[in-house]
């Protein structure tokens, strides 16, 4: 695990700068102790929420891209 040390700017703003690439938001959890843990989201678009939700769907769509990942071309 690796820490870093973050700074808030004036407005008590913390930029996570490129930690937060590819993440749409975070959870944050306070604990006792005031320790915040960030744990970061990757949001899926409401129009594909439901392949998520219908576990039969959700396991075709894997199996495709398990196939199309086999039948890719190496060079």
């Amino acid at each position: 695990m690796e820490e870093i040390m973050l700074r808030p700017d004036a407005k008590g703003r913390i930029n996570l700068g490129a930690l937060a690439e590819g993440v749409s938001s975070y959870r944050v959890t306070i604990g006792e102790n005031g320790k915040l843990t960030l744990t970061p989201y990757a949001e899926i678009p409401f129009s594909e929420k439901w392949i998520f939700e219908n576990k039969e769907v959700l396991e075709k769509v894997k199996q495709q891209f398990e196939k199309e990942a086999q039948d890719v071309v190496s060079f």
